[in-house]
């Protein structure tokens, strides 16, 4: 495998092959994101200057049968948290790059006008693209698709990524062809947009240049794995992420109303129950793999009473964050924000919350679905005063608006989970190198690192800091291997990770070995932020949820200031 390295100002583009004395050889996706910035990148340079680098990565079992194996990671410096970040996403491309022998590909320096890169068989090239400014995704990959083909892989931004808002994402061409998967938290769309990379495109190659070492046994681990995740996963793969909505109001820790209350009285209107009777009833998709190798399946696809296609996948997080925490009470409506969001390129999370501080500072009335929906469409897309507004971050508009309950850590704005109620998840929140991340160590209900451990009651301290640092070690791995964490992130599943490499890699890993790459990767990125000035004293989340009760729980955030200051320490003599 090789990592690309393109000079945008020059167009001077080196390949440099990964050799198994490289420090990169058993680095991918965030590990190997991460490595590159920590190594190359000035911890103190402007997010959205040259100095900085965007790495587009998959994983070390990309091109593999590994289950759920071919997600990418987009990595740089963040323009929302400063500090170093990754995003990863599903979709065609990391598969396709992995088959062209790409393990990364870097992004150094600025372009001087807009551009396109394009992998082919013929090699990779920059491409002028002057005539997609402004473009949404939606027209943009259909233009793509157009010039070079219905089966390309495509990584993009919208006009948010363009204008270098702090919110934008990078889109990602779903296997229907749609631009719905987003690598969307900590602003990287903004980054790329700051190189003048309009998009990344992929042809296929008929000749894959993906080696798996010992094929036989490769088998042996994957496939018993993936039909276990198949057939435990049969409800997740019916209702996906959206059946959390209910769960989560129930137990009082769905955002509502900009965190004021955990429960939503209307949430039979926005539930995935309500979801899934709306997409079969008028002949939507349920039960789509987000990327090849997929075994889940938990993605749906939706289409308004008329047919047509709206948005896909409508996730838990963007309900939550754009319906309940808004008094938003309509799918529809929830659709067609999540279709703009994608569109014009914007993290749905980081959205949503925005749009609460807004609310919730009476800038706009609470459940006004429309005025949303213009913002995006209108004002975003258009970069008027309004659009830098509500483009640039939940942090962003709490200091223009002067806001109280402002829900972000180190800069990022907090996902679709109550900290005060899910307390493991709150210390995720508080100590993630990446800021608020729930996918850097997801302690959702119900959710434990070890089936042999007690981690104690949901709503309890108890062992919840241990849950969530095992948690996020697990969750670095799989990142780096470029697998979703809704396979596991526990310490029985690195067994199975550690005999895929082997088998892949003709290596002799243990469980050990691959958990220190892990930690490896957390002390690589708590080290940049150290000195990007991002230190353990801003582990902790806002003041609001320490000083107010979430109701119905009558929880607050009980951690020790201390004690999350000193939560890395588990780095230097954690025994698993």
């Amino acid at each position: 495998m090789n990592i690309v390295r393109i000079n945008l100002y020059s167009k001077n583009i080196q390949i440099e092959p990964i050799e198994k004395d490289s420090k990169f050889y058993l680095l991918g996706s965030r590990g190997l994101t991460s490595q590159i910035v920590h190594d190359e990148v000035p911890p103190l340079c402007d997010p959205l200057g040259p100095e900085n680098k965007l790495i587009i990565a998959n994983g070390l079992l990309a091109g593999s049968p590994f289950p759920n194996s071919a997600r990418t990671s987009v990595g740089a410096k963040s323009p929302l948290t400063n500090g170093i970040k990754e995003a990863n996403v599903g979709g065609r491309g990391a598969m396709m790059l992995a088959r062209h022998g790409i393990r990364a590909i870097v992004l150094e320096y600025q372009a001087t006008s807009l551009h396109l890169i394009l992998v082919d068989d013929e090699g990779i090239r920059l491409v002028d693209c002057e005539q997609y400014t402004g473009l949404g995704n939606y027209e943009l990959h259909e233009k793509l698709r157009g010039i070079y083909g219905e089966k390309i892989g495509i990584y993009s931004i919208g006009p948010a990524g363009e204008y270098m808002m702090r919110g934008a994402s990078v889109a990602a061409n779903d296997l229907e062809g749609y631009p719905s998967r987003h690598a969307a938290r900590g602003g990287l769309g903004a980054v790329m947009g700051s190189k003048k990379i309009k998009a990344i495109v992929i042809a296929p190659t008929n000749v894959s240049k993906v080696e798996v070492y010992d094929l036989i046994r490769f088998r042996e681990v994957s496939k018993p794995f993936a039909q276990s995740l198949a057939s435990s996963k049969k409800k997740f793969s019916i209702f996906g992420t959206a059946m959390m909505m209910k769960g989560m109001s129930s137990y009082g820790g769905l955002p509502t109303q900009n965190f004021k209350r955990g429960y939503y009285t209307e949430i039979d209107n926005i539930s995935g129950e309500r979801l899934h009777e709306i997409v079969t009833s008028r002949g939507g998709k349920k039960k789509l793999a987000c990327s090849p190798t997929c075994v889940i399946r938990c993605s749906n696809l939706i289409v308004d009473k008329e047919g047509n296609h709206v948005t896909s996948s409508l996730e838990y997080e963007t309900m939550a964050l754009n319906g309940s925490n808004l008094m938003i009470n309509d799918i529809d409506k929830l659709a067609q924000i999540d279709h703009f969001c994608d569109d014009v390129g914007i993290d749905t999370i980081e959205f949503g919350g925005t749009i609460g501080v807004a609310m919730d500072a009476e800038k706009i009335i609470w459940g006004d679905a429309d005025k949303v929906l213009e913002i995006l469409d209108k004002e975003i897309r258009y970069n008027t005063e309004n659009g830098i507004l509500y483009g640039n971050g939940v942090k962003n508009i709490g200091k223009i608006l002067k806001a109280d309950r402002v829900p972000h850590v180190k800069g990022q704005g907090i996902s679709a989970y109550d900290p005060r109620v899910f307390k493991a998840m709150g210390a995720t929140f508080a100590t993630s190198p990446m800021g608020a991340d729930h996918t850097s160590g997801a302690a959702i209900a119900g959710r434990v690192a070890s089936q042999h451990k007690d981690y104690g009651e949901l709503i309890d301290n108890k062992f919840k800091l241990d849950l969530s640092f095992e948690l996020q070690v697990y969750t670095a791995i799989l990142d780096s291997v470029g697998c979703c964490y809704f396979i596991g992130p526990s310490y029985e599943n690195m067994e199975i990770v550690a005999n895929a490499l082997n088998a892949m890699y003709g290596l002799n890993l243990t469980r050990e070995d691959v958990i220190k790459i892990g930690e490896k990767i957390l002390r690589t990125e708590l080290e940049f932020n150290n000195k990007a000035g991002i230190s353990s004293e801003l582990n902790d989340v806002p003041e609001f949820f320490r000083d107010e009760q979430s109701h119905p729980r009558e929880l607050t955030y009980t951690f020790e200031k201390e004690e999350l200051k000193q939560f890395w320490k588990r780095l230097e003599d954690h025994k698993y």
